[in-house]
């Protein structure tokens, strides 16, 4: 399947665009498309982020120095899947444990499937599940979980949309 995609540029508290392309691809029912989330970097804070090579991101017990969101739609039918969020990071082991700590804890009904030092957290969320919460939630975690450079207001959000074949 061919999927289309679409850059969108917001600031962390006017998440709209985002929210809406969410809402969209859950109303399409058949788990299709994602949405990445992540912080724009400008120049300055580019050339701070350390270069890895294939071989070290390999082999390295870390994911990356700039956190990434992602977020998946539900899937309903004969093969039903709940909605999902993702967050590669490179702080290390125990992301979910640190998070709740500084009270960015799940919230109610959201369930941990993964909380790996290198492949990050996923959790599946409930139907009921906010849109705006989840990316609230999302820009919080990704700013908390990032090593290097502190994200300023701009963010971006790549959405895949399922397009024709």
């Amino acid at each position: 399947m061919a999927f289309e995609t679409e850059a969108v540029e917001f600031h962390r508290d006017e998440s709209e665009p985002v929210v809406a392309a969410m809402v969209e691809l859950a109303e399409r029912g058949d788990g299709e498309g994602w949405i990445n989330i992540g912080p724009l970097l400008d120049q300055d804070q580019q050339r701070r982020v350390p270069e890895r090579s294939g071989l070290a991101a390999w082999f390295s017990a870390r994911g990356p120095a700039v956190a990434m969101a992602t977020w998946t739609p539900p899937a309903t039918g004969r093969k039903p899947r709940l909605a999902q969020l993702g967050v590669a990071h490179g702080t290390g082991p125990d992301a979910l444990k640190r998070l709740d700590e500084l009270g960015l804890g799940l919230p109610a009904g959201w369930v941990k499937r993964q909380d790996h030092a290198k492949h990050g957290i996923v959790v599946d969320l409930p139907h009921s599940a906010d849109p705006a919460a989840i990316v609230r939630w999302l820009i919080a975690a990704s700013t908390v979980l990032r090593t290097i450079v502190e994200p300023g207001t701009t963010w971006g959000a790549e959405i895949y949309r399922p397009g024709s074949t």
